[in-house]
């Protein structure tokens, strides 16, 4: 999972008691829809799937039918321990792996021999990435120095790109000689980051949202000295093709960023470990940006609450909703959909890390829970308004999961807009699948010691949805 504050964090609660027990499974029968909820979910463990590689916090890209996969975790949830390091090499994702679904086929691919660091980038978690007409980008992401850490120690600030079926076919074929060429780097402050999440929105720019610089061993370990910058605002920036002695590359051009202007201590973006979903906008055709959760707040363990809208053709380019949202406020896997009846954008998240906030609690209190929770987050646009609610749905999740994972629509539904995932609710059928969970952090029981209660997740759970 992304990387903790360097204060005392006593993990996370949600609104469940912890009995150590996994939710009961609710079936279609017993689920009922309350009449303020127009639609609820059924997730369900997809026993034909076995193939999927034990990974979390990683780069993902969909093309064809095929999942592209790298970096990450291949353990679970990192623990506190102040004598050892959270984040060993050891348990580093070192191979690149496609998926195919339809099939359950899987292979897999080591790390191309690159000169000087690049190679590490693979190495690191959570790099920053977004998927734009048929280009993987990724950036940032904390791993080691060089080959002879054991430890991760860095946050990069390298940016890669590289065409999705060149490199799909690179790995299905083992050839990591293709694979390598396929990309084009580049290298900026604005993207040295870890836990921030990165869009291309259709002006053509890269909006780098969030996020933190960690310099250091987190936890124990040589050096025992560590320092932590929060971003504190989303860059944004184009990329421009430069030549060089070693072939093309790509420089970053700062065109801009969004921001409170307000200090460290008291800013609203000093945020990371967050949801950033892309946003059908008033318009009902523009696409923005909606950041969701995130933590911590300055000089504490409690997360953030109120969502920030961030869109490009306003000025200022952000609002910050006054909306306080405490289910699912950690990075987790999400659906977007709009709804064209009623004007409404919906992004859907699924389990991850609740607040303790919502039940009376302060932030992450020391009962921690994992979260089985799946809650719709709801921006209405009716009447010229714009209208912010949050609304839980009526069942469980199967396990505590969603820390990390992904969620990819099938891709035959009705979308609003391919280029960005949004479903057209409307047209959504009165019961159909939407697509899959997977990857990411999985738990076997709410209350989350950090001491080998987690690990990733290998099971895909197929997600339908009845309205």
């Amino acid at each position: 999972m992304k990387l903790k504050t360097l204060l005392t964090f006593a993990t996370v609660a949600s609104l469940f008691s912890c009995d150590n027990t996994k939710p009961e499974t609710k079936t279609e029968t017993d689920v009922q829809t309350p009449a303020s909820l127009s639609f609820y979910f059924k997730v369900e463990a997809d026993d034909t799937k076995k193939n999927f590689p034990a990974i979390q916090s990683f780069v993902f890209a969909e093309k064809n039918g095929y999942w592209l996969m790298f970096s990450g975790r291949t353990t679970g949830f990192h623990g506190f321990d102040s004598k050892t390091s959270n984040f060993p090499k050891a348990y580093a994702n070192d191979s690149i792996f496609v998926y195919k679904p339809s099939v359950d086929s899987l292979y897999k691919m080591a790390i191309p021999n690159y000169g000087g660091d690049t190679a590490n980038v693979f190495l690191c978690t959570n790099l920053a990435h977004t998927e734009y007409e048929g280009v993987l980008y990724a950036c940032g992401g904390y791993g080691v120095r060089d080959k002879n850490n054991k430890d991760a120690q860095k946050t990069y600030d390298y940016f890669m790109s590289m065409d999705l079926n060149k490199a799909i076919s690179a790995v299905i074929h083992n050839d990591p000689n293709s694979f390598k060429q396929n990309i084009t780097w580049g290298q900026s402050k604005m993207v040295c980051t870890t836990g921030g999440e990165l869009y291309r929105l259709p002006d053509g720019l890269f909006y780098m949202n969030l996020g933190h610089k960690f310099t250091g061993v987190y936890g124990g370990g040589s050096p025992s000295a560590s320092q932590q910058q929060y971003k504190d605002t989303v860059w944004i920036f184009a990329i421009k093709s430069n030549t060089t002695k070693q072939g093309k590359a790509w420089q970053l051009e700062n065109v801009g960023n969004i921001n409170d202007g307000l200090p460290d201590s008291t800013t609203q973006f000093h945020r990371r470990d967050l949801v950033v979903a892309p946003s059908i906008l008033a318009d009902g055709s523009s696409i923005g940006l909606a950041i969701y959760g995130g933590v911590f707040t300055y000089g504490s363990n409690v997360p953030f609450s109120n969502p920030i809208y961030i869109n490009p053709a306003t000025s200022p380019k952000y609002k910050l909703d006054p909306y306080n949202q405490y289910l699912n406020i950690y990075s987790t896997a999400f659906m977007s959909h709009y709804d064209t009846e009623t004007k409404t954008m919906m992004t859907t998240l699924f389990g991850g890390i609740g607040n303790a906030a919502a039940s009376g609690g302060s932030g992450f209190d020391a009962a921690g829970n994992w979260s089985n929770v799946i809650a719709t987050n709801k921006r209405m646009y009716a009447n010229g308004g714009d209208v912010t609610t949050q609304i839980q749905d009526t069942g469980l999740l199967p396990a505590y999961l969603g820390s990390e994972a992904v969620f990819v629509p099938d891709a035959g539904l009705p979308f609003y807009n391919k280029e960005y995932n949004i479903i057209d609710y409307a047209k959504l059928g009165k019961s159909q699948s939407v697509g899959y969970i997977f990857g990411g952090i999985i738990s076997n029981q709410c209350c989350n010691d950090t001491t080998g209660s987690s690990w990733p997740s290998t099971t895909l759970y197929k997600v339908s949805i009845y309205k």
